[in-house]
């Protein structure tokens, strides 16, 4: 998240701070999200996550939203990455 306008020190995102909580009671991989927790926690498709992560090459967008790291053939998004994009998705939908 940015910075506050009042301390040096960043905002972080805790999942303490989300309201409804999260789903995700203990973490498969410690320190990461995989794609599917995240498209569960966010009622989505895993392929939709995916292509927050890589860009849809059916519609040319190769800018991703997520940041990750691919092992072998699974996406682990950290901690921090991962509870920002949760946060901005409900806050996105929360508007419509």
């Amino acid at each position: 998240m940015s910075n506050s306008l009042t301390t040096l020190e960043h905002n972080v995102l805790r999942p303490e701070d989300f309201d409804p909580p999260l789903k995700r009671k203990k973490a498969t991989i410690p320190g990461y999200w995989t794609v599917e927790e995240i498209a569960e926690e966010l009622g989505v498709t895993a392929r939709k996550i995916q292509y927050d992560i890589k860009g849809n090459p059916q519609l040319k967008k190769s800018s991703p939203k997520l940041k990750a790291y691919r092992i072998k053939l699974a996406f682990l998004v950290p901690d921090i990455d991962a509870l920002e994009y949760i946060w901005n998705y409900r806050e996105k939908k929360k508007k419509f």
